[in-house]
């Protein structure tokens, strides 16, 4: 097989295993979820009684039963007298998370054995990873350039940014090659200074346009003229800009209303209007 091919077949590889986590993310919220992804890969194919589990996380029972009551809404485990097991849908999630995890590590060098099952830290960690690659494609999506400094991307997927620089840079240097690593100066005099920024490359657009809520856009009006007007992809940026935009208006809506009373009803009127054709948009979106 060619370099061209392998590099080929690796893109597509990494971008199936992400695929394939996003269905993951949409039973359990690997952004929030976490104490339902470690009792899920706890209790694997063999089940286990609650105060095992309890024992085992070291967390209160409280906080297990309240994930346990979640995990069965769901449908992903049966409770028998205290016995918990995974359903056929829970064992499905299961086995994807086992076997992206052991492809992982085989791809990366550090091959296991076929029988051996990735310990609850191995799938924390590379979740953890994927998460933070999400949220940060989905930044970059529709911003000006695919491009946005490292402190904005750090905010958006709540991690330092030295931590999220040691791990999208991995993403610079080797094949599927995702973003480029920019420096820039930025300032003037004694104010300037250098900062990172992060662009999507070509490989790293292709997986944009595999994004559920890319598709969302695509497919619904009102998610399009949203992010045209706060010119991101991401929810969480999506909402703060809108925050921002609203707090301005909002502040200078009611200095005209004060500076000019004649007018008042007219402008409150005008900034209502607006407020609720951005608050259809959000919940046409979202």
């Amino acid at each position: 097989m060619t370099v061209a091919r392998q590099e080929f077949a690796q893109r597509n590889l990494f971008f199936d295993k992400l695929e394939l986590l996003r269905q993951v993310d949409s039973v359990i919220d690997l952004s929030r979820g976490w104490l339902q992804l470690r009792i899920l890969m706890t209790i694997g194919d063999k089940g286990a009684y609650v105060d095992d589990i309890v024992a085992l996380l070291d967390v209160s029972r409280k906080a297990v039963l309240d994930s346990l009551r979640k995990m069965r809404v769901k449908g992903l485990v049966s409770i028998s007298n205290g016995f918990v097991q995974l359903t056929d849908k829970g064992m499905e999630v299961y086995n994807i998370l086992r076997n992206v995890v052991s492809d992982s590590s085989a791809s990366s060098g550090t091959l296991m054995p076929p029988s051996s099952t990735p310990s609850v830290y191995d799938v924390l960690s590379f979740v953890t990873r994927y998460v933070y690659l999400y949220d940060v494609i989905a930044a970059l999506g529709f911003s000006p350039r695919y491009e946005l400094p490292l402190e904005v991307l750090a905010a958006i997927a709540r991690v330092g940014p030295r931590q999220l620089d040691e791990y999208l840079s991995v993403y610079s240097r080797r094949e599927p090659r995702l973003f480029s690593r920019v420096l820039r100066s930025t300032g003037w005099g004694p104010f300037r200074r250098t900062r990172i920024y992060y662009r999507l490359t070509r490989d790293g657009v292709k997986l944009l346009h595999r994004l559920p809520e890319y598709m969302r856009v695509r497919r619904s009006l009102a998610a399009r003229v949203l992010v045209s007007i706060t010119r991101t992809l991401h929810p969480r940026l999506v909402l703060k800009r809108l925050v921002f935009v609203t707090s301005l208006g909002s502040a200078i809506a009611m200095s005209i209303v004060v500076a000019y009373p004649s007018v008042g009803v007219i402008v409150l009127g005008a900034w209502l209007v607006v407020l609720s054709f951005l608050a259809v948009l959000v919940s046409q979106s979202y």
